[in-house]
């Protein structure tokens, strides 16, 4: 097939467990009824899967349980979602999805699934999405209530590596971030001096006072720095301390 449906998802899932948790940000794909299908053990899809894949069908059956339980029952899933379909889903799919779940999670079929998880969560999530999808009305509410959420976008205001911008003459130019300049200072300024021929190149002592004033803010910062912070406590001092007022006490003593 040209196009992966649900069932390389789940096969492709069971044999990585660990993409698991990218599920719930990918949008479902379609033939998630044939997934179903195989969960519950119908001959016929059964039968399909297993001349399509070539793998055994206990196989079949837990990878397509798992594509259930990680893609579709997951936490915060919204209704669509719990009973696989999409928002342009009818109502005949929605019912028949609906019925597949709930045998599907039968006590009977407990032993096909996954994991030890409780059947009850799964149940209380698929009868609570049939209450809001199963007439017009409800469905009509629930899509007020829960509108599609929108496709993600880059971010306003994060121009990318090479962002258009637009002088005001109508005409546009790509920028891109700022780089610091590799060229050496004298080549700049013999440059400079090329370009200019009538002005002369700075002295090489202009630009001394402001580094001089530089430095001595900075030396003057990290000394308020080092004045601000509180001196260590120092067992020599204490010691000192200790020894004379031990010797004051022992000639006075003496008295």
């Amino acid at each position: 097939m040209a196009e992966h449906d649900a069932l390389d998802a789940a096969l492709a899932l069971f044999k990585d467990p660990v993409s698991a948790r990218r599920m719930p940000h990918i949008a479902l794909p379609q033939g998630t009824a044939m997934v179903l299908a195989v969960a519950v053990g119908d001959e016929a899809a059964l039968a399909a899967a297993e001349r399509r894949s070539g793998i055994g069908r206990d196989t079949l059956r837990q990878a397509a349980g798992f594509f259930v339980e990680q893609a579709m029952l997951f936490h915060d899933a919204d209704s669509y979602r719990v009973l696989g379909t999409r928002r342009s889903a009818t109502h005949e799919e929605l019912r028949h999805n609906m019925a597949l779940l709930m045998r599907w999670l039968h006590p009977d079929l407990q032993s096909l699934r996954s994991g030890p998880l409780d059947r009850e969560v799964f149940t209380a999530r698929v009868s609570r999405a049939w209450e809001d999808l199963k007439t017009d009305e409800r469905r009509s509410a629930y899509e007020v209530r829960h509108p599609q959420p929108p496709q993600a976008s880059p971010a306003r205001g994060a121009p990318g590596p090479m962002a258009r911008q637009s002088r005001p003459g109508g005409a546009s130019f790509a920028t891109s971030p700022a780089r610091t300049s590799t060229v050496p200072r004298g080549a700049a300024k013999g440059s400079a001096g090329k370009g200019n021929p009538g002005r002369s190149p700075p002295a090489s002592g202009a630009g001394k006072p402001a580094a001089m004033a530089g430095a001595a803010k900075l030396r003057f910062n990290s000394g308020a720095a080092a004045r601000r912070r509180p001196l260590a406590l120092r067992v020599s001092k204490i010691e000192g301390a200790s020894f004379w007022v031990r010797l004051w006490g022992f000639i006075w003593r003496r008295r």
